[in-house]
């Protein structure tokens, strides 16, 4: 049996083609993204001895994750093509030259966030410029007057100048992904520690009130500052004199904190401050000290949203 076979282009060209090409389209992909109120807020941000962290918008971010799926599937499946790959006259085929089913092109897109994680390294390492979606769906991205694709023969043991950019590449996004995993591992147990401190100074105080205004709980499990700063009466009248208060600790268990920024010294976390949202109605800030290893409550203000 012959099998057609075709020149090899030259694979870098190729390479920055489907690069543009991705570009192109997901340019569109960028527009949903900020259309629907989403930014990069995602991402820890870094100031003096200090680092934040904010909560993804998740319903949103999987809006623009499915309209990504959508797009990119049905036009595959479809046609053949994206708007980006038409423009570089590029075709998704299956590895007979066939249009691919729409399964094909599901599983295809689906692993094109794993592919940017790995900063396009698999398409570089692979003799048939394939991504990871493009080997697990079987399909190949082609010229579009290329026929149907020949085999590539390369042998896999042989350093090209592309497979060692594409093996730096892969040690790079691995090394950032360790990266982001140890500061993710070091830090989500702290956000939930300063979470369920915040959560459970509010209960004592729910508690306290309920019960005339004995607020003393909350008082003796606050901060070292707290205590140093005013007296249990003192504490108990500032309590007293927030007209807010009462409203928040009705709707206790309607906050849900998105902001977190730890203060450092040394290598040590010392303060913490966390910000969110009481239900639609109030924003609140909870200022936090890390005392004997546990966090600490050390000043609380909610304020009317939209103030």
């Amino acid at each position: 049996m012959l099998m057609a076979s075709y020149p090899v282009q030259s694979l870098f060209p190729g390479f920055f083609r489907r690069i543009i090409a991705a570009v192109i389209d997901f340019l569109l992909i960028v527009i949903v993204w900020f259309s629907v109120g989403l930014g990069i807020d995602f991402l820890p941000r870094t100031g003096e001895n200090t680092i934040t962290f904010i909560a993804p918008d998740v319903p949103r971010m999987f809006i623009v994750f499915l309209v990504f799926i959508v797009y990119f599937t049905l036009l595959e499946a479809t046609l053949g093509w994206t708007l980006g790959k038409l423009i570089f006259q590029e075709e998704v085929v299956t590895l007979r030259g066939r249009r691919p089913s729409l399964l094909q092109a599901l599983i295809r897109n689906l692993f094109k966030p794993v592919d940017m994680l790995l900063l396009l390294a698999p398409l570089l390492m692979s003799p048939k410029t394939q991504t990871l979606g493009d080997r697990y769906a079987k399909t190949l991205v082609i010229n579009r007057d290329a026929g149907v694709p020949g085999i590539i023969v390369e042998d896999r043991y042989i350093f090209t100048f592309k497979k060692i950019i594409g093996i730096i590449l892969l040690l790079v996004s691995l090394a950032g992904l360790g990266i982001g995993f140890s500061v993710m591992r070091t830090y989500l147990p702290e956000i939930r520690s300063v979470n369920q401190a915040a959560h459970n100074h509010f209960m004592r105080l729910e508690k306290g009130i309920a019960r005339n205004q004995n607020v003393r709980a909350a008082y003796e499990n606050a901060s070292i500052q707290v205590r140093e700063q005013m007296t249990f009466e003192d504490y108990q009248q500032k309590l007293q004199e927030n007209p807010l208060l009462l409203t928040v600790l009705e709707r206790r268990r309607e906050i849900e904190f998105n902001q977190w920024t730890f203060q450092e010294e040394e290598g040590q976390r010392v303060a913490a401050v966390v910000k969110g949202n009481v239900d639609t109605l109030f924003e609140i800030e909870v200022n936090l000290a890390k005392e004997q290893n546990q966090w600490k409550f050390v000043s609380g203000n909610p304020i009317p949203r939209g103030q």
